[in-house]
């Protein structure tokens, strides 16, 4: 047995709690070299011989690595505990704090003091596992002309960096009923807040919403709307950087050293200008975005306050913060516990590319958008990577979170920052392929707006184009339309848990299962027809033909199938 790669430490992933008094343990070992993990544990003032012990259950497992993980509960809530680890080969060994131990002893033990209640991840229910649409508003549809800025270019036209289409609050109230057909639960939308750009991710005030939108009463009205109808609103926040026509900005700029604002911005020498860009900036080329030095309490203090601010005047449901791995933990601290305290159960969702483990934790953030899943799929799809190395990939990504984070990782294969699906792929049936596998996947799936009609978008502005709406839809559309919907029904696939069902040379084929129910996803990737055995299986939805001798799922098609009972 590969003692080396044998992994635990009390803390971060490997150790958690999710309720006052019961923790959530986990190790990782190589693959297939163990037969069983037994977890002993008790209350760390518990002096007795005597432990509780517990079989652990396989979590998951990716090309190297398997995991194992259970839930241990003490009344007392504090513990201690070791592992026996049981190899197909070989004798059990015992795995403590201080690594292989002959016979574990209290000084090798490890040990999680105490569960306080703000060491508990409380995540929002009502977020589990739901469908999230983007909207660029300006983008979407224009339902209210009256209060368009003076030159509007017509849908069809392409963008440039000037461009305004008319896109508002009341065009998406419009457009309430065919959001509810894709099944959206949350209707997430870009920066709305005053700013010289068309894009308004340089704000300038951020207690002004744009006019052309709307207005305050405008976003009243759109909430009020989406509540009656079911589903929740997330705004877009600003908070790593804003306009450089800033008033705070403006005063660094006209008063220098003698500016009140000076430490509020990240500036590198004296005097500060706009043509020299000698500050902090976002991405260190956008003078006029100057960062907000997120480490200063007055900063902290103000934009946390705007961000409550909206929540108490709007009745929003939550924010995705942009840029969220380079604003300070100390921030996200504050802002965490100030929204909480307004409203529990607002989303609290981070733009993060890579690992997010840093800031998913009962403290910060609650999830993050899932860029890797686009990097993976795409490699699938494109041929890059086998089916295999695409499911150990999604299990590694995996491995790296708490457990209760995998039903609000948010999953998207396009935004407002990436090539357009259709354009990547440039395959219709791979597009609608890729939309549909990331709808059964567990996660909260992200539709960027104008993906489920096949929009095209090279790189920005051009990702960017409007919404259409006079196009008639495909059989492909209506599809993906029907599995987003069935998917919002489905606490199977909303819920459920995943085992990938490896070996399949074309295909990606996995189960989700929740409350002893089961779908079997096959998503066939090859080019040649796929069989599904029809005495296991009852068609559900998607792609298949069925016929005596069993299910036929064609190339490059997805399809779901409920197990049946007597094969649970």
């Amino acid at each position: 047995m590969d003692k080396t790669a044998i992994l635990h430490i009390s803390s971060g992933n490997y150790c958690y709690p999710i309720g006052c008094d019961t923790l959530r343990v986990r190790i990782r070992v190589r693959r297939s070299e163990t037969e069983k993990i037994i977890l002993f544990y008790k209350n760390q003032y518990n002096h007795s011989p005597h432990f509780f012990q517990v079989e652990m259950p396989r979590l998951l497992e990716d090309q190297d690595f398997t995991y194992y993980e259970s839930p241990i509960q003490i009344p007392e809530k504090h513990f201690k505990y070791y592992f026996q680890i049981y190899p197909k080969a070989g004798e059990p060994l015992y795995y403590a704090s201080d690594g292989i131990v002959d016979e574990p002893k209290p000084e090798n033990f490890f040990y999680y003091p105490a569960i306080n209640k703000d060491q508990i991840w409380q995540l929002p229910d009502w977020a589990e596992g739901e469908s999230i649409y983007q909207i660029l508003v300006d983008r979407f549809f224009d339902g209210d002309p009256a209060n368009n800025p003076p030159i509007v270019k017509p849908r069809h036209a392409l963008p440039d960096r000037e461009t305004y289409y008319g896109g508002d609050f009341a065009g998406i109230i419009q457009k309430m009923e065919y959001l509810k057909s894709l099944g959206v639960k949350i209707i997430y939308l870009s920066p709305i807040f005053q700013s010289p750009s068309y894009h308004k991710y340089d704000i300038s005030d951020y207690y002004a919403i744009e006019t052309i939108y709307g207005g305050k009463e405008g976003l009243k009205q759109l909430v009020k709307t989406a509540h009656k109808e079911g589903m929740k609103i997330v705004l877009d926040a600003v908070f790593n950087h804003c306009s450089s026509e800033h008033p705070f900005f403006q005063d660094v700029l006209s008063n220098q050293t003698q500016s009140p604002y000076c430490s509020w911005f990240r500036i590198d020498s004296f005097p500060v200008s706009l043509e020299k860009g000698n500050y902090d900036n976002f991405a260190n080329e956008v003078p006029t975005m100057p960062k907000w030095e997120t480490t200063n309490p007055e900063v902290i203090e103000y934009l946390t306050n705007q961000a409550v601010y909206w929540i108490r005047e709007a009745d929003i449901d939550g924010y995705r913060f942009d840029v969220a791995d380079e604003i300070s933990h100390r921030f996200w601290r504050a802002l965490h516990e100030k929204i909480r305290h307004e409203k529990p159960e607002a989303l609290l969702i981070g733009e993060i590319w890579n690992h997010a483990c840093a800031w998913l934790n009962a403290a910060e953030l609650d999830t993050v958008t899932n860029y890797k899943f686009r990097q993976y799929l795409l490699a699938l799809l494109e041929e890059k990577i086998t089916p295999d190395r695409f499911i150990h990939l999604i299990q590694r990504n995996k491995s790296l979170y708490q457990t209760p984070a995998t039903h609000y990782l948010i999953n998207l294969m396009g935004s407002h920052d990436t090539l357009r699906l259709a354009t990547a792929l440039n395959n219709e049936k791979k597009h609608y392929l890729a939309l549909s596998l990331l709808y059964c996947f567990e996660g909260m799936p992200l539709l960027y707006y104008g993906d489920e009609i096949g929009l095209e978008g090279d790189v920005d502005p051009d990702n960017r184009r409007a919404m259409l709406w006079d196009q008639p839809e495909s059989e492909a559309q209506a599809m993906f339309r029907h599995i987003a919907k069935f998917r919002s029904e489905s606490m199977i696939l909303k819920k459920g848990e995943s085992t990938f069902l490896e070996g399949q040379p074309t295909s990606v084929q996995f189960l989700r299962t929740f409350d002893k129910e089961s779908i079997l996803v096959v998503a066939n990737i090859g080019t040649t027809t796929l069989k599904i055995d029809q005495r296991q299986y009852s068609y559900l939805i998607g792609k298949a033909h069925i016929e005596k001798s069993g299910y036929f799922v064609p190339p490059m098609s997805l399809a779901l199938f409920l197990v049946n009972q007597s094969n649970q």
